[in-house]
């Protein structure tokens, strides 16, 4: 079969591609994607395809099955419809991996791209997931990473993302089953005025016992109000600008560094930010920690945003990494004031020292400052190099205590990227309290959710897929299969996908 590699034109392209996909009809036993190559066509020869009745006549294969197909398609990944050459590769990337195909993740999962970026060198800017004024420019098209754009050779390979906190995991090969194993993939993406996708009504044509499968994604929003407080933990170790041959791995450039253009990005989202009273504050640590900007107004910290504060190593003695002083100096800073409170961790190490056993200790810190009231804590590692024997990954999964909160990055550059996928106050879902039923004319039953999972590559993101099912219906009258998926988020709000699937059952020719 063909494969799509990115989005199509719908207009005259599509006329020209008709004997093409002809010849794909002919070739393939079953038609993929719930035969969008075919509805496509359809749609663009409309008066000649339309009977009296304004249903579309159907296509049949070679062994005069109708070929199944789905209405409306969705164009693009954030609209609702049935999954078509068009959207393929970026529904198969967010089930495989977490992240859509042209957003970027991490070097740890070698998976994902680059807000912003280009396939051609000097890229232009971008908008970013993150919401920064103005986005993130785009990269050059740098070899390394097949068929995704804009990130040098970032190694790892897919991972199963086992997330104890919302109860949910990533399966790496649901991607590519997803879109082989039903007549229909239908994609509820999250609609631009609302949390989910509302209510979508569509059709579909198939044969007797036809299977499809829903899929999409709830985006819950955060609701910041009153007090706020960001701390940033900024390492200042040895490796940082390099020493003893390590590193550098956030080296001082032009007066900048991969921590300070971060922090500015970051600090830019809360600005943007209403109704809220807005703190932050600034800990530097390597061998030892150092409040260095007293928590206070959020200006005191946007009005620092320099190389001194942000960028460099300690000087003296050869400099380790201690996360034990660090996150204890962050919880000391923390302890007593009200609301949320937002920890942004940048490293480029795992700890070489602390309080006896260094990583040990790392994380009865962070323990302790998880354990206060309204504490998230957040992770940016700059420095891993694909294919080293130890991935920091899952150590800082467990100092954050949630792996949707962890980026891992190779470079400085990289390092910016990933603060533009990083969320503020966070939004929690738990596959535990999502569930989906199916009512048509044979009553009412539960539908299994295969998988629901946070989005590694956007904010407060969560997606799911359900088991595939099979349409009810009669050859007489068009029958109404209604999917209602439900979640509840953390901030109290439930939300509801509905697919209202009118299914057209078609005889064999």
């Amino acid at each position: 079969m063909l494969r799509a590699t990115g989005l199509i034109p719908r207009k005259s392209s599509v006329l020209l591609a008709v004997p093409l996909l002809s010849l794909v009809n002919f070739a393939c036993n079953k038609a993929q994607f719930g035969g969008e190559q075919y509805r496509a066509v359809r749609q663009e020869n409309a008066p000649q395809n339309q009977n009296g009745s304004g249903t579309p006549f159907p296509q049949y294969d070679a062994k005069g099955d109708p070929v199944p197909y789905g209405t409306p398609v969705s164009p693009e990944v954030n609209q609702p419809g049935w999954v078509g050459s068009e959207v393929k590769n970026e529904v198969d990337a967010i089930f495989s991996t977490g992240a859509a195909a042209n957003y970027y993740t991490d070097a740890s999962t070698g998976n994902g791209g680059a807000p912003g970026s280009s396939n051609n060198p000097g890229g232009s800017p971008g908008s970013n997931p993150g919401g920064n004024p103005g986005g993130i420019p785009g990269f050059p098209n740098i070899p390394g990473l097949p068929n995704i754009p804009g990130i040098p050779g970032l190694g790892g390979g897919p991972r199963i993302n086992t997330d104890a906190s919302s109860g949910s995991g990533r399966n790496p090969t649901l991607g590519n089953k997803i879109l082989t194993d039903s007549a229909g993939v239908l994609w509820l993406a999250c609609r631009k005025d609302g949390q989910d996708a509302g209510e979508f009504a569509n059709e579909f044509f198939a044969k007797a016992g036809t299977k499809v499968r829903v899929a999409g994604e709830f985006c819950p929003e955060a609701k910041p109000s009153g007090d706020i407080t960001i701390l940033f933990v900024i390492d200042r170790s040895g490796s940082m600008e390099g020493v003893s041959a390590e590193g550098p791995n956030d080296k001082t450039s032009n007066g900048s560094c991969g921590r300070l253009r971060a922090a500015d990005l970051i600090v830019k989202k809360y600005q943007a930010m209403l109704n809220t009273t807005i703190r932050a504050g600034v800990v530097r640590f390597a061998t030892q920690s150092e409040v260095k900007l007293p928590v206070g107004d959020l200006d005191s910290v946007a009005n620092n945003l320099n190389s001194n504060i942000f960028c460099g190593s300690e000087t003296g003695a050869a400099q380790l990494t201690n996360y034990h002083a660090a996150l204890n100096t962050a919880a000391d800073q923390l302890a007593n004031l009200p609301g949320e409170k937002i920890v942004y961790l940048i490293s480029d190490g795992s700890p070489t020292t602390g309080q006896g056993d260094p990583r040990q200790s790392g994380l009865n810190a962070a323990q302790r400052l998880r354990a206060i009231p309204g504490v998230s804590l957040f992770a940016l590692f700059v420095g891993y190099k694909s294919g080293n024997a130890v991935n920091p990954r899952g150590y800082l999964e467990q100092i954050t205590g949630d792996p949707k909160l962890v980026r891992v990055t190779s470079t400085a550059d990289e390092l910016v990227k990933a603060a533009a996928t990083l969320g503020t106050v966070p939004v929690f879902m738990k596959a535990g309290d999502a569930s989906a039923t199916l009512e048509n004319p044979a009553g009412t039953q539960a539908i299994k959710l295969e998988e629901f999972a946070a989005r590694q590559d956007v904010p407060n993101r969560y997606y799911w897929v359900t088991e595939p099912f099979v349409l009810v219906g009669t050859p007489t009258a068009v029958t109404l299969n209604k999917l209602t998926v439900t979640g509840k988020a953390s901030t109290g709000d439930t939300l509801t996908s509905v697919a209202k699937i009118g299914y057209h059952e078609l005889l064999p020719k």
